[in-house]
């Protein structure tokens, strides 16, 4: 049968020989193969990005303790943290007088409940300066969130008087 093809036939038989082959080849082993390594590449990614996520998760909880700590961490019972501001300025001897203190304010969203305390002191500007400095920097159980100094004229001494107005804010977790 071979014998009757010419030699170009013959290298065009071999040819198609060849491609047959190569494509057998290809369906038998090389496609599975290529399938498996984009798999594996596939794998790889995911292992990656869960690995990365679970880095980013014990990121976020050390922010979120930082952040409770910035703001003020839990709270027990309002009451009590009004009381303890109160002790904080009678022990630390400011120079001031307590001239107000409002009641707790409530505020609460799906996530927080906040509480807002409301102090009005009486004095002199560096007393109330320093009052106000000691307060934001060593008292824990709540975080200063407003600072307001005015004075009032008193028309029959003709005297101004200096006042400190401060919004103290704690929180707890709603739910």
């Amino acid at each position: 049968m071979f014998k009757n093809l010419t030699y170009k036939q013959k290298f065009f038989a071999v040819i198609a020989g060849f491609m047959i082959l190569l494509l057998a080849s290809y369906k038998k082993t090389y496609k599975h193969t290529l399938a498996a390594k984009k798999e594996l590449s596939l794998v790889e990614e995911k292992l990656f990005n869960n690995e990365s996520s679970i880095n980013e998760l014990y990121f976020l909880k050390d922010e979120i303790s930082n952040l409770k700590k910035t703001i003020g961490g839990q709270t027990k019972n309002p009451e009590h943290v009004q009381q303890e501001l109160l002790d904080f300025i009678s022990k630390n001897e400011f120079n001031v007088n307590i001239v107000s203190i409002e009641d707790v304010h409530l505020f609460s969203d799906n996530d927080f409940l906040i509480y807002s305390n409301q102090i009005e002191l009486e004095g002199g500007y560096e007393d109330l300066i320093e009052t106000l400095y000691e307060i934001e920097k060593k008292f824990e159980n709540s975080r200063v969130v407003n600072a307001n100094i005015y004075s009032k004229k008193n028309y029959r001494t003709q005297a101004k008087t200096l006042y400190l107005k401060i919004i103290l804010q704690n929180y707890e977790n709603a739910k």
